[in-house]
């Protein structure tokens, strides 16, 4: 198996549903370590914080499943 970048990667980027959800879950994960770090105290118990991320994760699982048409394309054997 050779791994490769797609080929509309900048498109994948910019409009992929996945690409967000896991951007999003960086973030929560960077802004809770972030604050903990700077004030000693936690901003959400670490319990909520990991249920939010595992969502995050899942959802955007899911979104990469499915066809979206800004990324997608046509059905021509799994490009996206």
């Amino acid at each position: 198996m050779r791994l490769a970048f797609v080929e509309n990667l900048e498109c994948v980027l910019k409009h992929a549903w996945s690409v967000r959800f896991l951007a999003l879950a960086t973030v929560l994960d960077a802004a809770q370590t972030g604050v903990s770090f700077f004030s000693g105290t936690d901003l959400v118990r670490p319990g909520t914080l990991a249920l939010a991320n595992m969502g995050l994760a899942l959802a955007a699982l899911a979104a990469r499943l499915v066809a979206q048409d800004k990324v997608s394309g046509p059905a021509t054997g799994g490009d996206a």
